[in-house]
C-alpha cells in the first residue's frame, strides 16, 4: 500500500507514454477497462440501473476528491505549507475536470429525474461531445500520465480510471436506452463548449492558469490572438464529434431504412423563431465570453474573469427561453394576451435583437 500511494515513489528513470509500445500498453488498458465494465454492468431492472449510476457517480467522486487530498498531502510531505500550494492548479479545470463534475452530476439526476427531463437530453449530449471525446484524445495525447511514478501507482490508475468513465458513462447510456445519438441533437454539445470555455476561461483568468487551453493553445501555434484560438479548437471538436454522430445516424439509416416517419406540419415563422433563439444563446454565449476574456487579456490575474460566466448564465437563460417558445413550431402563435406579448417582445428586442425582430414579424403579420 505504501507503495501504491507512496509520496517519494518513483522510477529510476522517467517512462515516455507518447507513441511507442507504452502508449500502445495504455490505449489496450482503457479499452479492456471500457469493455469489461460494459459486460459487467449488465443490470436490466430500473432499480439495479438506477444503483449502477450512484455507483459510478460515487466512484468518480471518490476519485476525484482523493486526487486533490493525494496532490495536497504530497506537497505538505515534501515541505509545502496550504499558502504555496496550487489550488487551483490542483482542483483544475481542465475540460475532462469539468467533465468530470459534469459526468457525477448528470449520473446523480439520471437516477433521479425522469427519462423525458429535458435537462437529461442536453446533459447526455454534453457528455457524449465533450466527455466522450475529451477522455479519448487524453489518452491519444497522454501528457497528463506522470512520468516518474509506475502504472500501477494511485497518480497514474487514478488518472486513467477516471478518464475511462468518462469514456464508458455515455456508452453505457447508450446501452440501457436512455441515450440515443442523433445527429439532430449534435447542437447541444455546443452547450458543453459554452460550459467548458465559461468556466476554464474564468478560472485561468482568476487563477493565472492555462486551464483547457483557454489562454494559449500550447500543442501547436495557431498564430492567431488571445482569445480568438478558442473557436479553431471548437472547430476540431465539433468535427470529431460530427464523425460520430454521422456512424450512429448511419447505421440507425440502414436499420431502419424500411421505416418512414410522419411528417408533422410545423409553423414556418415558429419554427424559425426557435432556430434563432436556439443559435443566439450559444452563439451570443460563447461572444461574451471571448469578448470578455479578450477585454481582459491572457497576462491579467483578476476576480473580473469571473465575468466570463455570464456567457454561460446567458445561454442557458435563452435555452430556457427556447424550450418555452418551442410550442410555436407546431402551433399558431398566441398574442391574446397584450400585456405578455409586448413585455416578451421588449425582452427579446433588449436581450436577443435577432430574436426579437422574428418575433416582431410575427406580431405584426398577426395584426
Amino acid at each position: 500500500m505504501n507503495y501504491f500511494f507512496g509520496f517519494d515513489t518513483k522510477l529510476a528513470a522517467e517512462t515516455d507514454w507518447f507513441f511507442n509500445l507504452n502508449h500502445l500498453f495504455l490505449l489496450l488498458w482503457v479499452a479492456g477497462f471500457v469493455v469489461a465494465c460494459y459486460f459487467l454492468l449488465s443490470a436490466k431492472s430500473e432499480k439495479g440501473k438506477k444503483i449502477t449510476k450512484i455507483v459510478l457517480a460515487a466512484v468518480l467522486f471518490v476519485l476525484e476528491v482523493g486526487r486533490i487530498v493525494y496532490k495536497y498531502l504530497s506537497h505538505v510531505h515534501h515541505g509545502g505549507t496550504a499558502a504555496n500550494f496550487n489550488w487551483w492548479w490542483t482542483i483544475s479545470f481542465q475540460m475532462c475536470a469539468i467533465m468530470t463534475w459534469t459526468t457525477i452530476i448528470t449520473l446523480l439526476l439520471s437516477a433521479f429525474l425522469k427519462k423525458e427531463s429535458k435537462i437529461l437530453t442536453y446533459a447526455y449530449n454534453i457528455l457524449f461531445g465533450c466527455a466522450l471525446i475529451g477522455g479519448a484524445l487524453t489518452f491519444c495525447y497522454p501528457d497528463c500520465m506522470s512520468s516518474d511514478k509506475p502504472f500501477l501507482h494511485f497518480s497514474n490508475i487514478q488518472t486513467v480510471t477516471v478518464h475511462a468513465l468518462l469514456i464508458f458513462v455515455p456508452i453505457y447510456l447508450i446501452k440501457i436506452g436512455e441515450f440515443k445519438v442523433e445527429i439532430k441533437n449534435i447542437w447541444k454539445l455546443f452547450v458543453g463548449y459554452v460550459l467548458v470555455g465559461s468556466v476554464s476561461m474564468a478560472t485561468s483568468i482568476v487563477g493565472s492558469e492555462n486551464f483547457a487551453f483557454a489562454k494559449e493553445f500550447d500543442l501547436i501555434d495557431l498564430g492567431l490572438p488571445f482569445p480568438w484560438h478558442l473557436p479553431v479548437v471548437m472547430i476540431i471538436l465539433v468535427a470529431l464529434a460530427t464523425v460520430i454522430y454521422g456512424i450512429f445516424e448511419l447505421v440507425r439509416k440502414i436499420k431502419n431504412r424500411t421505416e418512414k416517419p410522419e411528417p408533422q406540419k410545423a409553423n414556418c415563422l415558429g419554427r424559425v423563431l426557435h432556430i434563432c433563439t436556439i443559435a443566439s444563446a450559444i452563439v451570443f454565449g460563447m461572444l461574451i465570453v471571448l469578448g470578455v476574456a479578450a477585454r481582459i487579456g491572457p497576462e491579467t490575474q483578476t476576480l473580473l474573469g469571473l465575468f466570463c460566466l455570464l456567457g454561460l448564465a446567458y445561454t442557458v437563460a435563452w435555452l430556457i427561453v427556447a424550450e418555452k417558445t418551442k410550442k410555436f413550431v407546431y402551433e399558431p402563435f398566441d398574442f391574446s394576451n397584450k400585456t405578455k406579448t409586448i413585455l416578451t417582445l421588449v425582452l427579446y428586442l433588449i436581450f436577443n435583437l435577432p430574436v426579437g425582430i422574428v418575433y416582431l414579424c410575427a406580431y405584426l403579420k398577426n395584426k
